[in-house]
Parts: structure tokens; sequence; C-alpha cells
């Protein structure tokens, strides 16, 4: 869960990610994405007392996060106080004072974090530097190489800081398999389950609300199967991901939820009830994705693993592994970096000793230059100051990389983390095998940990320049501006091995091979 506090050293008159306490004060807002860790205050009366006041404050996140939150009619109230940004659109937004009428000029640019549809980093440039927040975020190796507006003149961008997720930065954690092989998996074992009869159906044991419709979507598409869901408002201007859920019951694979799921489960029942019509009785499995479960083993395991007599534990990580987090960090060579999250059994100090060595020195170092693999040009939005309703009419652009990480904590807690000589050994490899589980076949014996993502109703609320001169940024309306159908595969598609279609199809073929 996140632990940072909503604000940065560097731009403290903005808030991302919370919204409660100190953060009432801000000039604007930010939400990487909605899981209700990153929400907290969203709803709270005094943020709604706070807008009232206020002519000029507003929340800023991507379209998809804006078509998510307006589902809900608990975040209702915002809408004419949300401005959506295109990914990788760099856009300047006036920060006012406005008791004093003091205004400050800042550059942001959103960039996919892979975490789930909407999640994004914020990549911020102003006077005080160039400041990274990646929220909640997977990045596979090399990914940070290609992204484009992570450079400026040919070299990587000089980051005065990044504040990172941290969720499983500890070398106990060191490969986590990619979100394909994990797809491959369950697509595996899903498929040697419902081929053997109409009967044989699978309920996908899924916590969050959303975050897991790559999963849905991939099964969907592999095997022509809707995958059955308790309601479908979320995704209604989402066609891409409609069309793959349904509501309908008589569907061989669900994803639906009840209170007492676990309950009902054991029971051998589906939550919605689901029987079958001729009273022929149904043969039911349980998968649970989750990653926490498998860091808990004592033994390395395999990516699926049987836990009972129809019930398995699935690995399906929404976050960067500690490999993965060492990746993008020296390949950045930021000169702070802060945790935003505290992994499970290890403590804040722990973790920033271990991101010492990814930092830059405290002594005047210059950024080293980096060879750049093959990079996606950024669109480039011009718009006259009337011109505001045409900010979103183009589709979304469809960058080469996805996720990112989290929050963290800042004043009394937030310290310089300066660099030590990197020239530790790694000792924690990557080892393979194959599980077994109804002859499903799945590779990457490994143990790593799981942070299972909510955004369930159960969210309790309380009341309580540099490197600018390279851009060219949109000059964004201080108003809402519709965009068309968010394209949430802007999130997750990119042409890297791991995740795409193309690779898992390959692998397929292998396993039939």
């Amino acid at each position: 869960m996140s632990s940072f506090q909503g604000q940065m050293a560097e731009y403290p008159t903005i808030s991302i990610d919370r919204f409660d306490r100190e953060n009432l004060r801000a000039r604007a807002y930010f939400l990487s994405h909605c899981h209700k860790d990153h929400m907290k205050g969203l709803r709270a009366p005094t943020l709604k007392r706070r807008l009232e006041c206020s002519l000029t404050v507003h929340l800023y996140c991507s379209p998809v996060t804006k078509e998510l939150l307006l589902t809900s009619p608990k975040y209702r109230f915002w809408e004419k106080r949300i401005v959506a940004i295109e990914i990788e659109t760099p856009t300047q937004i006036a920060l006012i004072d406005e008791a004093s009428g003091e205004k400050e000029e800042i550059v942001v640019t959103l960039l996919p974090a892979g975490h789930c549809p909407g999640s994004v980093m914020f990549l911020f440039q102003g006077d005080n530097g160039t400041v990274l927040y990646t929220g909640d975020f997977r990045l596979a190796k090399g990914e940070a190489a290609r992204m484009e507006l992570l450079h400026s003149g040919g070299r990587v961008r000089d980051i005065q800081s990044v504040y990172l997720d941290t969720t499983f930065c500890d070398p106990r954690f060191y490969q986590i398999p990619s979100r394909g092989e994990c797809l491959s998996g369950i697509l595996e074992l899903v498929q040697s389950w419902i081929t053997r009869s109409p009967y044989h159906v699978v309920w996908l044991n899924c916590k969050a609300a959303y975050g897991y419709e790559y999963l849905f979507t991939n099964l969907s598409e592999e095997l022509g199967v809707q995958v059955h869901v308790d309601k479908l408002d979320m995704f209604r201007n989402m066609p891409d991901i409609l069309q793959h859920l349904t509501t309908e019951r008589s569907t061989q694979i669900h994803a639906c939820r009840h209170p007492k799921a676990e309950e009902y489960y054991q029971w051998n029942k589906l939550p919605c009830g689901l029987t079958s019509k001729n009273k022929i009785p149904l043969h039911t499995i349980s998968i649970k994705p989750s990653t926490m479960w498998f860091g808990e083993r004592s033994r390395k395991t395999n990516v699926i693993v049987r836990t009972g007599e129809s019930s398995y534990r699935a690995c399906f990580s929404f976050h960067s592994s500690y490999s993965e987090i060492q990746d993008f960090l020296r390949y950045l060579c930021p000169v702070n970096v802060y945790p935003n999250v505290i992994p499970v059994g290890t403590t804040l100090d722990k973790v920033r000793e271990t991101l010492k060595p990814l930092c830059r020195s405290s002594q005047n170092t210059e950024p080293k230059y980096k060879p750049l693999g093959k990079l996606k040009r950024a669109r480039r939005v011009h718009l006259d100051s009337e011109e505001e309703d045409d900010l979103f009419d183009d589709p979304l652009p469809v960058p080469l990389r996805h996720k990112l990480p989290y929050q963290l904590t800042l004043h009394p807690e937030a310290v310089l983390l300066t660099a030590v000589p990197q020239n530790q050994p790694e000792k924690l490899g990557q080892s393979t095998g194959c599980c077994e589980g109804e002859s499903v076949q799945s590779s990457l014996l490994t143990n790593f940990i799981d942070c299972e993502e909510s955004n369930s109703e159960s969210e309790e609320e309380s009341d309580t320049s540099a490197s600018r001169q390279d851009l060219d940024p949109v000059m964004l309306p201080q108003q809402k501006a519709d965009a068309d159908v968010p394209q949430w595969k802007v999130f997750f598609k990119r042409n890297d091995s791991g995740c795409g279609q193309q690779s898992l199809k390959m692998y397929l073929q292998n396993l039939k091979r």
C-alpha cells in the first residue's frame, strides 16, 4: 500500500494521489490511477468544500482514469474539475495562488505505467528541476530506454528526483515472471479445463474491482469466451474491453464477486449462483491471481500452484521486481530517489539503503550519455486559446511501453539518497522449471511476493525550468475537455517481448512442439 503523503519537495504546491490534510491547500491535484490507496480524501467533505471555494483548482489524470472515476456517483462532483491529459503530450499548467495571485508554470507529461488501465507516471518540469513520480508501475527491463520523453537532445534527461513504487524493492524479490509469462500459465490451465465439457467452468478470484482487464481480455481473445463480471458500467465507453466481458452468467469463465465469495466456492458454487439448466453438476475450479502468496513460500515455486482439490494460485504482479527497479534507476541515474512503499517484511531505512547505490553521487557528476534504442516520436499538439475542445479529438497515441510506480512520504522522512560504488555482486538469478496442475505447463520457478490491489466500495474517507526549452508543450485550458473513447491498450501494448499477443502465440506454439 502506498505510503506517499501527496507532496514532492521540488513542487510542494501540487498534490499527487493524496487529497487530505495538508494536501487540501494544493493549487492542483494529480491522480495516477483509480486504486483506493491512491485516492485517500478524494471524496471527503473537506475537499468538496475546497472546490466550492476555488475557481482554479483542477484534477489532472489520463482519459481512462477520468472515465473510470466518473462512473462512480461518489466522485461525480469532480466532473467539471477533471482535466484529462493525453499520454506522452507535454502540457503546460499554471499553478495559481488565488489569495495572492502568484503563479507558477510547470510542464507535465503522462507516461504509461503498465500497472492497470489508465495508470500513468507523471514527469514534471519547472524551475525546480525535472521530477518523475511513478505511481504504481511495472516496467520491463529496457523500457525506460525506449521512452522518448525521458530523453532530451539524444541523452537521458537530468532528473533531480524519482518518487518510486518500491513495493518489491527487496533482493528477496529479485525476479518476477513477466505479465505475459503469467498469462501463458493461466491460459493453459483455463483452456485445459473448459475444453473438457460445457459444464467445466473457471472462477477467477480477483480482489480488485478493476485492474485485471489485461488478463480478462487476453483470455477472452484466445479462447473465444466472454468473462462474466458483476457490472459493466465502468467500461461503457471502452469497447475494446467491453466486448470481452458480459453480465450473462451462462459462460465458462467467471470473475464475479460476492461479499462471501470464498464461502461460496467452498461449496463449489460460483459467486453469481450459476447452476446447470438441465441439473448436470458443474465442475468448477478457482484461480486466485496474486504475488504475495508466492513470496511467502519457503522454496521457489511455479507460476501456477495447485492449492486444493479444485483451487489454484497464479502469480500475477502489478509491480516491478527488484531487478526491474534496478534497471530503471540505473538507466535514469537520478540525483535522489524517494521510496513510496515499504515492502512487506522490511523497513523504510532498509529500502533507503537498497536505493543508495542507484542514485547519482552528491558530487557534481554530469549525467552520462546513454545509447538510445529506436524511439517513438511523441505527437506534438498546438492549441490556440479558443480551441479548447480540440485537445482530445485525435485518437490517443500508442506508446512503446507501459507501467509505473507508487508514492512516497515527504518532509521529515524524505531524505536525500546519495550514491555509493555500484560494485556489489548481484547474486539472485532466475531459474526455470515446469509446473503441474491438470496437465498445465508453465515456466519460471521463482520466489516473489504479491500486493493485491483493491478499489472496492469499502473505502473510508476522513474529513479531516530545467530542460524546458526543448519542449513543445500544450497550453492546457483550465476547464473540462471531453475526450474521445479512451484507448486503454495504450497502457499495456508494446512491441517488446514478454507481454504482447505475438509473444504469447509463439510461447503456445513452442509448448505444442
